[in-house]
């Protein structure tokens, strides 16, 4: 699901429901809940991912 709106994002393409649902075999209402779970999914990863290279520092006193 979230290489599929990856895809869709390099393209300039925005996914619609039925067009989420329809290879899944899902009506389209579930589609589109899929959908914005892999939208949040990635988000969170993107969010993750830009905080890879902050480290936690720790004083010894």
């Amino acid at each position: 699901m979230v290489k599929l709106l990856t895809e869709a994002e390099a393209a300039g393409e925005k996914l619609a429901g039925a067009e989420v649902g329809r290879p899944l075999g899902v009506p389209t209402r579930t589609g589109l809940r899929r959908l914005k779970s892999a939208v949040q999914h990635l988000e969170e990863h993107r969010r993750q991912a830009g905080r890879a290279h902050l480290c936690s520092v720790s004083t010894n006193a």
